[in-house]
This record gives C-alpha cells, sequence and structure tokens, in this order.
C-alpha cells in the first residue's frame, strides 16, 4: 500500500494538533489576589512573587494584568500562574502616568477555597508602600505617585515577614 506524501502530512497534522489540543487543558490558577479598588484610567499591575520566602524580586517571576480605566469601585482579580503559590507578593499599581490616584478598599488573598480578607488600614499590616515612589494616606486609601513624571506608579511591597507568615497560614494544609 502506497501513501502519498500529502497524505503523510495531513495525518502528521492531525496528530500534532492532537497532541498539542491534550497539553494545553485549562489549568486555573490556584492562587489568587482579588484588589476592590478604583482605578480611573486603562492601566496595568505589575505582581511580583517569591516562592522561597525572600524578597529578591525579579522579572522571571512577575507577570502583569490588564486593568480597564473605572470612576468607580471595581475589582481586579489577580490570578498567579498555575502550580504557583507565592509566600511573598509585590504589587506595581500602575504604569500609566496619566494616572490619576488609586484607591485600594480591599485586598483579598485566597487560595484552595481559603481566604484571607482586609480592609482600609489592615492592608498596610501585611503590605508596606514604597517610600521612594509612592505617597500613602491610610485613612482614605489613597495611593499615588510621588513625582508624576516618573513611569513607576505606586508600590506594595510585603512589611518584613508579616505577609510571608499570613500567606504560609493560608496556603498550609490544615483548615483555618
Amino acid at each position: 500500500m502506497k501513501i502519498k506524501l500529502p497524505s503523510i502530512f495531513i495525518i502528521m497534522l492531525l496528530l500534532g494538533s492532537f497532541i498539542i489540543s491534550c497539553n494545553n487543558s485549562t489549568i486555573e490558577s490556584e492562587f489568587t489576589i482579588k484588589l476592590d479598588v478604583v482605578i480611573k484610567k486603562n492601566d496595568s499591575i505589575h505582581t511580583y512573587y517569591t516562592t522561597d520566602g525572600s524578597i529578591n524580586f525579579n522579572e522571571k517571576n512577575s507577570f502583569w494584568t490588564k486593568v480597564k480605566g473605572d470612576k468607580k469601585n471595581q475589582t481586579i482579580v489577580i490570578n498567579f500562574p498555575p502550580n504557583v503559590v507565592p509566600n511573598q507578593f509585590r504589587l506595581d499599581l500602575g504604569a500609566n502616568v496619566h494616572q490619576d490616584h488609586i484607591v485600594l478598599n480591599k485586598l483579598e488573598c485566597a487560595y484552595k477555597g481559603k481566604t484571607v480578607e482586609l480592609k482600609g488600614k489592615e492592608i498596610y499590616k501585611l503590605l508596606r508602600v514604597d517610600e521612594s515612589n509612592t505617597i500613602l494616606d491610610k485613612n482614605l486609601g489613597i495611593l499615588k505617585r510621588m513625582d508624576s513624571t516618573n513611569k513607576n506608579g505606586p508600590s506594595l511591597y510585603p512589611n518584613g515577614d508579616v505577609l510571608r507568615k499570613k500567606l504560609e497560614e493560608l496556603t498550609s494544609a490544615k483548615k483555618n
């Protein structure tokens, strides 16, 4: 039996697409952060994370989440890559230099049905602002750039080991 070259090509193409579709099964993120914020203009949030407990943040362990601007409160969901369970994270809240101040009302971390929810001033027990580029009004939850011409927007870093301990408690096997 002779098989023509185009037939082999079609069979290989079909086989290849089948294998690729099996490998691209949807894997949902186990770890998410939800922010209740007011971000008035389209922007992006740059999230950095570590899994070794350090705060040695780098581009390799980071990703962007696009934000559609809105004058009202909105919930921004930050989905971590599949199989990534951070024990430290940093949020850079905007690359748009024309962004007005940002109002952060609530932050929620979720992992496998367990959550930690922080509102208002509670957020700053786990996170601290980068004082070199961020101005914070804790009473109103307002974050803004120190220098309006600087591309770096307001940034939130871990507040010592407090964030790490809270995340390890959240992601441990035992229920809260």
